[in-house]
Formats: C-alpha cells, sequence, structure tokens
C-alpha cells in the first residue's frame, strides 16, 4: 500500500489498524500518504468527506503536525462550508414568532441549512432586534448635468443604516450577536444655469428591505459562530451532521480527541462510525 501511494486506501487501512490498537501500524500507514496527493484528495471531496480526511490525517499521526495534514486555515474554510442541518427557536413557545427571525430564515435559511423549530430547537435564540438608522451630512460632489457634462455642486450624503442584534446559546454560553448592513446615495437642488436638475430623494432599497438583509447578515453571523461550536443535538443523519456532532463534542470537553475516543452517545457515534466508513471503535475524527 505504501508502494502505491493511494492516500485513500493508506488513510482507511490506518483507521482500521488504530481501531485495534495498533497505533504505531496506523502512523506508518498514513506516512505513506504524500502531502501533495493527499491535499488533492482533499481538494477533490465535499466538506464533509474532506474533513473527515483532515481528521483521519491528524488522528493517525497523532497530531504531531506531521505530514499529511491540512493546515488552519483550510479547516476553517471547511467547517464553514460544512453547514450541518440545524434548527433554531426561542426557549420557550411563543405565541407570535419573531418576525426578523423568521424573514432572516426566509432570505438565508435554506443556504445555511437552518429551519425554524419552535418546539424543540437545536440553538436557542432570543429576540432579533433590527434598527434602521438615516444619517445625513452636507458635502460637495460631482454631478452630471442632462449634457452629462460634470459640475461640483452642494449635496446631502445619505447613509442609512440597519442594525440587528440578538442572542443566542452557543456551547452553553449566552452570546449576543450583532451584524449591519447600510445603503448610501446623495441628494442635491437644482442648477439651472448649469444645467442639472433636481434629485430630491436619495435611491437606496426601501427600509423593509434593509431590515430583511441585516437580519439574513445575523444569521450568517451565527453559521460562523457555530461552525467552530455547534451545538450537541445538531442533526447526525448525514455526514456533515456526524462531523458537526464530533466537533461539538471535542468542543463541550476542549478535549481534541473526545469524539475519537468514545465521548458522546455511544449509538450515536455507532451510527455515525457505519454513515461514514470508519471501523467500529475508530470514532468520529475531526481535525
Amino acid at each position: 500500500m505504501r508502494k502505491r501511494g493511494d492516500c485513500a486506501e493508506l488513510l482507511h487501512a490506518a483507521d482500521a489498524a488504530r481501531a485495534s490498537g495498533a497505533q504505531d501500524v496506523a502512523e506508518q500507514l498514513a506516512r505513506g500518504c504524500d502531502q501533495e496527493r493527499f491535499l488533492s484528495l482533499v481538494s477533490g471531496s465535499p466538506p464533509a468527506e474532506a474533513l473527515l480526511w483532515c481528521g483521519r490525517a491528524r488522528v493517525n499521526l497523532r497530531g504531531s503536525g506531521d505530514k499529511p495534514s491540512c493546515d488552519g486555515a483550510r479547516v476553517a474554510d471547511l467547517l464553514v462550508r460544512l453547514r450541518p442541518r440545524i434548527t433554531l427557536g426561542p426557549a420557550d413557545p411563543e405565541p407570535t414568532r419573531d418576525p426578523a427571525l423568521l424573514a432572516a430564515l426566509e432570505a438565508a435559511g435554506q443556504q445555511l441549512n437552518f429551519a425554524y423549530d419552535p418546539e424543540d430547537p437545536m440553538v436557542i435564540v432570543g429576540h432579533l432586534a433590527v434598527q434602521v438608522e438615516h444619517q445625513q451630512t452636507s458635502s460637495y460632489s460631482a454631478v452630471p448635468n442632462a449634457a452629462g457634462k460634470r459640475h461640483t455642486v452642494p449635496v446631502v450624503q445619505h447613509r442609512f443604516v440597519a442594525r440587528a442584534e440578538g442572542q443566542a446559546e452557543i456551547v452553553g454560553r449566552t452570546r449576543t450577536l450583532r451584524a449591519g448592513e447600510e445603503a448610501r446615495d446623495a441628494t442635491w437642488d437644482a442648477v439651472p444655469h448649469l444645467g442639472i436638475a433636481a434629485k430630491p430623494l436619495p435611491e437606496v432599497p426601501p427600509e423593509d428591505e434593509l431590515r430583511r438583509r441585516a437580519a439574513a447578515s445575523w444569521l450568517r453571523t451565527l453559521a460562523r459562530m457555530l461552525a467552530t461550536s455547534p451545538p450537541e443535538g445538531v442533526d447526525t443523519g448525514d455526514a456533515a451532521g456526524c462531523l458537526a456532532y464530533a466537533q461539538a463534542l471535542n468542543a463541550a470537553t476542549g478535549d481534541p480527541d473526545a469524539a475519537m475516543n468514545g465521548f458522546g452517545d455511544p449509538e450515536r457515534v455507532a451510527t455515525c462510525e457505519r454513515l461514514l466508513g470508519m471501523p467500529a471503535g475508530a470514532g468520529i475524527p475531526v481535525p
């Protein structure tokens, strides 16, 4: 196998050796995978599979930092793109659902694989407050006349800022997250002797649209936080969920090998081993 240098074959064999207690053999097999071939394998795989290759390399080499390995930037990018299915909702069922959160989920929930669950959410979120501020500043700017020639005239610069703020429970802690969106434009009075027509109103998206964009931006901020600290209740019905579950176990314990060493729900770990094609007892290795 080492002569063939097939990284997938080598790392699968290393998993089997490690699961049987032959860590030295696992290490020798993993070292037979050339870094260039390994990175080609990772780059050609979907995020969950790529993250699993990175985890396999790390645990079979005992986290020594030797090659083959994935660097921190690659792992961070894969975690952001993993996107396991996660449900959001209030701590207690509410008679009226949060309209800002629902608008955010409508705008970006499908892309992020987030859904709303008012009864038993995986991640508890508080009320999402969104405010829009309109700021005006007097200035000068070059504007075109009817012939297209530009002249510097007094203008009013308009800045519309939508700010979203809400709380979410992440790894047992309540975190306040903030996000914002803005739009800018200028208005001016007519200058007849220069052939400049008046522009009385700024051309910006409606306030409701700015609110929707800010709420969606807040949701993406939450997704980035959950990428490295997903909830333990994450759906483990697919590979992405299993990798996220392992990440959650490691984050909860502070042990990067917790999911590999059998910590967590034995039934869920065993199911994930089968789903990921891991030998029984190998756990769920993540980088």
